[in-house]
């Protein structure tokens, strides 16, 4: 075997290579940096695309630039907000999916190269609103309920799914989930309440119902009948039919019982701020929507309609400043 020496005085061949490998990386570096002064200009000149409306053409820019400076995150933040912008909240097809798609891809790329920006996160979970993916949220929310149960935001987000997907008990459910994690919040508590009224006037609730009044009226198609000869001949009253209902409807004991609940929670409510006002409204919504199930029994209908008057006066007063 040949060994090759060199002497401390003679340093010109030890150093060459030394010398090439400096070199290189002077030029990797240089043309790094090169690469990199392209990709912001790409992304400067997207985001002015993106100013002018013109969301497709700075979408393509956007790509361009992925391949200059893929670990840049506001490249992923700029492009996720482009590709939200062709999104259609709620419309279907081919396009909208696609956009969608490309914003979902964009900031979950931020999430994993700046974890702890919440943008990218709330971005993500906005755009899956947008695009109405309630089994793709249901996914989400669930695990993150799992993984973390005092998640608040999961356990509103769980109520929104399912709301908006139809599932009304499933929604209350996390509704009550969601106020058992504040109990001395009034805005938790009242957000049952509400929540409750939104789901009776919703099924059954409606304006006919508010005009419909129960009690036996005069029918003006019948002539007065005589009880004594020589008396004063008496109308002859007629109960009016309710408004039809439809299928999904809350009526009866469910609809007492659901707007007994949401009165329980709006109470705890004022019992936390007394001076609630929205809370008092919400109890009078809630005693007038109790009122279509007593359609068959007027003096309970206008006892809860009664009640429904004393708290919009209450209300009215507490907003003014009064006694409520």
């Amino acid at each position: 075997m040949n060994w090759i020496f060199t002497t401390s005085g003679d340093r010109s061949l030890s150093s060459r290579p030394l010398l090439a490998a400096t070199a290189l990386l002077m030029v990797a570096a240089s043309a790094s940096g090169c690469r990199a002064v392209r990709g912001r200009k790409m992304i400067q000149d997207a985001n002015d695309l993106y100013k002018h409306g013109k969301y497709q053409e700075a979408v393509a820019l956007f790509s361009e630039a992925e391949k200059l400076v893929p670990d840049l995150p506001v490249l992923w933040l700029n492009k996720g907000y482009t590709c939200r912008q062709l999104v259609i909240p709620g419309a279907r097809g081919d396009d909208n999916r696609q956009a969608a798609d490309c914003a979902l891809a964009a900031f979950a790329k931020l999430k994993k190269l700046r974890p702890e920006d919440p943008r990218g996160d709330q971005l993500y979970v906005q755009t899956l609103f947008d695009a109405d993916d309630l089994p793709a949220l249901e996914r989400l929310f669930l695990e993150r309920s799992r993984n973390q149960p005092d998640d608040l935001d999961a356990v509103r987000g769980l109520q929104e799914v399912y709301y908006k997907s139809g599932k009304w008990p499933a929604a209350l459910q996390w509704s009550r989930k969601a106020a058992a994690l504040r109990p001395t919040d009034a805005e938790a508590q009242y957000g049952v309440g509400t929540f409750i009224w939104q789901v009776l006037s919703s099924r059954g609730g409606g304006a006919e119902m508010v005009s419909f009044d129960p009690r036996p009226k005069i029918d003006q198609d019948v002539a007065p009948v005589p009880r004594k000869r020589g008396a004063t001949a008496e109308p002859v009253m007629r109960t009016p039919p309710p408004p039809p209902t439809a299928a999904n409807d809350i009526t009866g004991g469910l609809r007492v019982e659901l707007a007994d609940e949401g009165i329980a929670y709006l109470q705890k409510a004022l019992v936390l701020r007394p001076r609630y006002s929205e809370a008092m409204t919400y109890l009078g919504l809630l005693e007038r929507q109790k009122s279509f199930a007593f359609f068959a029994d007027p003096a309970q209908w206008q006892a809860a309609v009664d009640r429904s008057r004393d708290w919009q006066e209450k209300a009215s007063a507490a907003r003014s400043g009064g006694k409520p």
